[in-house]
């Protein structure tokens, strides 16, 4: 856990992730507030191997929120590179999640109508959403594209794509949100389709040392249908993308999935043997013992509380580490 690890050619100086829990804290340009700034760099400072940022919105339609961090133009790498260059000195790793909202947003919030795999309205706070086309489409893995430039630019050392939180690439892979029946609907390697193809575009584009991570869940689709050949599938067209990283997380991670009765972590490690991210409510040092036992994640992101307990990583130490 407090060892270095190595990801293609980064080095961490140990297994600890910080994920992004106060999410939603920029300037309303998008660019990194000083409260953010301090935000992350206190938990760079106390020990964490790296720092997972909140979503970013990779273009104005893709934005879910109007104090949401961006990375959609060339101005909001100036902060993000600052940070970026503190916490290096600091020790610690950026991870740059790179988000679009898809149907979870706004006119007045994103700028138009909002675009998703399918018509959809998630509530009274968002606007009913267009159906994309073969040119947004294209629109889109650019966008995606040229945010990993940028987030390469400002120096971040690990790209992550958002296939989670029920934004865009989480409503294609729903079978409850996309009910299409072209190459981006139907079976779960065409609803997977509009990820795999941003990731193989951004990996042509940046860096070969800079590991692409992939963050999903699954827990909504389970009473939809979603099951065991779901998840390998899912998981065997990332990998055929060449993710890097693959990022997981669930209520709990120490929850049981299918007949399988195993966790989310180890039924990821048994279809493949690219590195995971284990996440899921790891809130003691009792639990992180019990994910660490199954020997199938590279990565942990701790719960907020143990990042808010003073001096937690000295106290993780001599509650992990055999005395």
């Amino acid at each position: 856990m407090f060892e270095p690890v190595n990801l293609n050619h980064l080095q961490l100086r140990n297994r600890i992730a910080f994920s992004p829990f106060q999410e939603n804290q920029a300037n309303k340009d998008g660019s990194i507030s000083g409260g953010m700034h301090e935000y992350y760099l206190d938990i760079a400072r106390e020990g964490a191997g790296v720092l997972i940022l909140e979503s970013a919105y990779v273009v104005r339609q893709g934005r879910a929120h109007v104090n949401q961090m961006g990375i959609s133009a060339e101005f909001h790498t100036e902060n993000l590179a600052r940070l970026i260059d503190d916490a290096h000195k600091e020790g610690a790793a950026i991870c740059v999640r790179l988000a679009h909202a898809g149907a979870k947003t706004s006119e007045a919030i994103c700028g138009e109508q909002p675009v998703g795999p399918a018509i959809l309205n998630f509530g009274k706070e968002f606007d009913t959403s267009r159906e994309f086309d073969d040119g947004d489409v294209e629109e889109i893995v650019l966008f995606f594209v040229h945010a990993a430039e940028r987030a390469e630019e400002a120096g971040a050392d690990i790209i992550e794509i958002n296939g989670g939180q029920q934004y865009l690439l989480d409503q294609c892979l729903s079978t409850r949100f996309n009910n299409r029946y072209d190459a981006y609907g139907g079976a779960i390697e065409a609803r997977m389709h509009l990820a795999t193809e941003i990731i193989k575009a951004i990996k042509s584009r940046i860096s070969p040392k800079i590991p692409i991570s992939f963050l999903f869940t699954i827990h909504d689709k389970l009473e939809d249908g979603f099951g065991e050949d779901d998840l390998k599938r899912l998981v065997k067209s990332l990998v055929s993308a060449k993710v890097d990283l693959l990022h997981p997380v669930t209520v709990h991670v120490l929850n049981k999935f299918f007949d399988a009765e195993e966790t989310l972590v180890e039924l990821v490690g048994r279809a493949t043997k690219v590195p995971i991210i284990a996440e899921g409510n790891i809130k003691s040092p009792q639990i992180l013992k019990e994910a660490m036992s199954l020997k199938k994640a590279q990565i942990y992101t701790l719960d907020k509380a143990l990042f808010s307990r003073p001096n937690w990583y000295s106290f993780l130490q001599r509650k992990i580490v055999p005395q």
